[in-house]
């Protein structure tokens, strides 16, 4: 890979250009300063247009093809294969590849951890996470935040509003909804903009509909005091791209408590911060008063932004560093991991626990088979991975429903489940083929596990404090459990909606047996697969949001 003053030959950049989405402004823009040669790969355009299988293939076509210096990703769930991943060194040797990793906060449990052993190198969002990178071996990281401060820029611009949020309503632990009505039954001439708030009759006369790149940048400028609300979908604060942009425009902002914001701004010079919706409202009140106040703190946020949070000068520094750097060997193999690990089948469990564990002695970690799924290629890593890094007893990973007629249909999200449904809810969708545990954890529990397994007793033992999560579906289950229609919507992922927006793009949706197939399915009694179809249709806003996901590149 040639190098020279921080610029790169040709970089793939795989992610959309939408720009009612921030991978445009703040990636795609300052790295066409940093190569002689930008692509674009638009997953996920590509993946609603052609559906997951095709969307892969046309990927790997395109670097067997351009065959770039480097490749950045920006996915988080599971639209690439494992082994589209690994076939490119296959295709492009010289390729490194780049995985950006910005909510580790929520993400490096589940995710991270396993993604960085599959890529060349990382980029990480957040700062205190770089120590645990290390500390598991993983020296291929890099800190990288920032924004396109040439984007994100200071507009001569009136005035006009008092207060904004440019954003996603979220979940209701990030605690966004209360947030706004909170204000708007204050008094505070608030306005919003982003979508999903059109769910939200009551917010009608605020609301605004979605941004592009150019208006966010308009909207900013214009707002006496932009929100940046930093609570992820858990709940926990974070840093957020946000207040960068703001600040790079010379707007001021009031950002919800973060402390990891206190490493990189000096508090009330540079970020001014709340800590509740009655500190939030007093700050808003006194602000929109002190003028001269607001546009001094704006100015040092715009100051420190410009000269240490570029995306561009990140880049740079970055690619010199590649130079320096030997290239990690985890496309030709992945890492070893020591410990052993076992099938246990029902066969298994009628014996007697001596007899077993003597079997088993040379093992460490055993999962379990009780038919009706497969695993996929990379399970018993990943999951062996799980337990020997976080030091817990059991292992979960996310799953696939399949169908030989609809393929993968559905995806559980165990610990976005875990943390949202009761525990009564969560229980009844586990699977006990979707655990591994330890040896130790296994004899234990001996009792309770061969319940499981031969009287088909529920799974009832996972907590925060015993269990890690994977958020890589990892085996595909052949049978669902049936529950309420709003539990299925906050445990599973509807993959087969994306699969019918393809074939709908297609102009083959009543030309393939796959809508009949799903019509087949609700007859049967999975009657949810109806209602999320019809809840696609009367949400207009949602189908809009699916259908800006083009790009230049759009397909003829």
């Amino acid at each position: 890979m040639e190098i020279r003053d921080g610029k790169v030959e040709k970089i793939l950049f795989v992610e959309s250009l939408n720009k009612y989405y921030y991978p445009y402004q703040n990636w795609f823009l300052p790295l066409k300063k940093r190569c002689k040669t930008l692509l674009n790969f638009d997953f996920k355009w590509n993946y609603l247009f052609y559906g997951k299988e095709t969307m892969n293939k046309m990927f790997l076509d395109l670097v067997e093809k351009e065959q770039p210096d480097l490749i950045i990703f920006l996915f988080n769930s599971d639209e690439f294969y494992m082994e589209t991943l690994f076939k490119i060194k296959e295709i492009s040797k010289k390729s490194k590849t780049f995985l950006y990793f910005g909510d580790d906060d929520i993400g490096f449990e589940n995710f991270s951890r396993y993604m960085i052993r599959i890529m060349d190198y990382g980029l990480v969002g957040q700062w205190k996470f770089l120590k645990k990178y290390r500390e598991e071996g993983a020296n291929n990281v890099f800190f990288c935040i920032g924004i396109d401060s040439s984007f994100f820029r200071k507009l001569n611009t009136e005035k006009i509003y008092d207060v904004t949020f440019i954003g996603a309503p979220g979940t209701e632990s990030s605690g966004r909804y209360e947030t706004i009505k909170f204000l708007k039954d204050n008094g505070v001439n608030i306005r919003l903009f982003g979508w999903g708030w059109n769910r939200f009759p009551e917010f009608k006369d605020i609301y605004f509909g979605a941004l592009d790149s150019e208006n966010i940048v308009k909207v900013i400028n214009q707002s006496k005091i932009n929100l940046c609300l930093t609570k992820n979908n858990f709940g926990a604060p974070h840093i957020k791209a946000k207040f960068f942009e703001c600040s790079s425009c010379g707007s001021f902002t009031l950002t919800e408590y973060s402390k990891s914001f206190l490493d990189l701004f000096k508090e009330n010079r540079e970020i001014v911060m709340f800590k509740d919706k009655e500190e939030l409202l007093n700050k808003i009140k006194y602000y929109l008063k002190h003028e001269k106040e607001r546009e001094t703190i704006a100015r040092a946020a715009q100051k420190r932004t410009i000269n240490n949070y570029s995306l561009d000068e990140d880049f740079r520094k970055i690619f010199i560093e590649l130079k320096k750097k030997k290239n990690p060997k985890y496309h030709q193999e992945l890492p070893k991991v020591e410990k052993k690990v076992i099938e246990l089948k029902i066969g298994d469990f009628k014996k007697e626990p001596e007899k077993l564990k003597e079997e088993i002695q040379n093992f460490d970690y055993v999962y379990f088979s009780k038919g009706q799924s497969n695993d996929l290629k990379y399970r018993e890593y990943f999951q062996a991975l799980s337990l020997e890094k976080s030091k817990k007893p059991i292992s979960c990973c996310s799953y696939y429903i399949h169908n030989k007629f609809l393929g993968d249909y559905l995806l559980f999200l165990g610990e976005f489940a875990f943390r949202k449904l009761s525990k009564e809810d969560f229980i009844q969708l586990l699977n006990i083929n979707q655990l591994m545990i330890t040896k130790e954890y296994l004899f234990e529990n001996f009792k309770k596990l061969k319940n499981i397994m031969l009287n088909n007793e529920q799974i009832d033992f996972i907590q925060e404090h015993n269990t890690v999560f994977i958020s890589l579906p990892l085996i595909r289950i052949n049978k669902i459990s049936l529950k309420k229609y709003n539990d299925m919507k906050i445990a599973y992922g509807f993959i087969f909606l994306s699969q019918l927006f393809s074939l709908k793009n297609q102009g083959k949706i009543f030309f393939k047996p796959y809508i009949y197939a799903l019509l087949l399915e609700i007859i049967k009694g999975k009657k949810f697969i109806l209602k999320a179809i019809i809840d696609i249709l009367k949400d207009k806003d949602k189908r809009k949001k699916m259908n800006s996901f083009q790009t230049i590149n759009k397909p003829n």
